[in-house]
């Protein structure tokens, strides 16, 4: 398809979508009726390159502009599909959890790659929900930018370029955060909570185990990048009563096989979901790595990025699949994600 067209297709949606088109908020309940909020909500977050910043609603936003999995599947979650004029950044419906497949079908726009800045004055957000690196002059412009409009902004911490560390914490904060801006509170409590749970029922369980050794990797274009103790993945992964092994921010054979750990964990993003299994088959398979016990063991898993970066409400999946590649005999086919 044409760049020319596929400008002309957006454009067309756009115009379909402000003439009336869109879904009623009627749809889906809301918490609070009367413009979705109990008075004005003021929000901790950050502008463009950090700088701490306070956001201020004095009602739910109507018309979201939601970019990337996290923000589209967190809105979802939370009852507010009704609310997204634009869904960005899912590389594929299946990705999404099916309970919200349907949901997400009926948004308006949906596709993998960002919209300029031009459509997205069309669409007329009152608010965008997006990444760290979406608010930049390359992308779709810096936060003072949409702010100078009317537009709120809000983007997760744990996407922030050089975050000296990034916890779960950060992402039950940002879940909250939305839960307030959008009136669900409640609902976004109950999300979290269902996570604290999980993680206490399985340090309940473990607590007499031995902790398996566990490295968790992503391979790169020559090398495997480490996830260590400062990444989201790192603190899921001692949460669940993983010994997480210290390395460098890279790892070569030579150094796994001096590690020699139970279990790896492989993380892999959205341009090799397809294709993981394949992938860690191959690395099983490596002769140089036969004698490293979690090879011996075939105790090699997968673990969807959208589990472990900037995970928002998939955290419950990545505390799950971390919990069954840890104690397969407790938690091994139990997790339904």
């Amino acid at each position: 398809m044409s760049k020319g067209i596929k400008s002309l297709l957006i454009m067309l949606s756009v115009t379909i979508l402000l003439s009336g088109c869109a879904r009623s908020s009627s749809d889906v309940q809301s918490e609070n009726p009367i413009g979705g909020l109990e008075g004005e909500i003021v929000v901790d977050n950050f502008a463009t390159g950090g700088h701490p910043i306070e956001l201020h609603f004095k009602k739910s936003p109507d018309r979201i502009v939601a970019v990337w999995q996290n923000s589209v599947e967190t809105l979802l979650a939370l009852g507010a599909g009704d609310k997204i004029v634009a869904a960005l950044g899912v590389p594929y419906t299946d990705c999404l959890r099916p309970e919200y497949r349907d949901e997400y079908e009926k948004i308006p726009i949906k596709q993998f790659q960002l919209l300029d800045t031009e459509h997205i004055l069309m669409l007329e957000p009152d608010f965008i929900l997006a990444w760290s690196s979406t608010f930049s002059e390359k992308t779709t412009k810096p936060t003072s930018f949409w702010h100078g409009r009317n537009i709120n902004t809000y983007y997760a911490a744990n996407t922030m370029p050089g975050k000296k560390e990034r916890t779960i914490e950060d992402e039950y904060n940002y879940i909250l955060d939305i839960g307030k801006i959008i009136g669900k509170k409640q609902k976004a409590i109950e999300l979290v909570n269902g996570m604290k749970n999980k993680i206490a029922s399985v340090q309940q369980a473990t607590k007499d185990y031995n902790h398996p050794r566990t490295i968790i990797i992503e391979q790169m274009k020559d090398n495997y990048m480490v996830y260590g103790s400062n990444s989201l993945a790192g603190d899921i992964l001692q949460q669940v009563n993983g010994e997480l092994i210290q390395t460098g921010k890279t790892i070569s054979y030579e150094e796994m096989i001096e590690a020699n750990p139970d279990v790896i964990f492989m993380v892999y993003s959205e341009f090799n979901y397809a294709n993981a299994d394949k992938i860690t088959y191959d690395f099983l398979s490596k002769p140089a790595l036969q004698d490293i016990s979690a090879i011996k063991n075939k105790r090699v898993y997968n673990l969807p990025l959208y589990s472990v970066y900037g995970s928002a409400t998939r955290t419950y999946d990545g505390i799950c699949l971390m919990a069954a590649g840890l104690y397969p005999d407790l938690f091994g086919g139990k997790n339904e994600l």
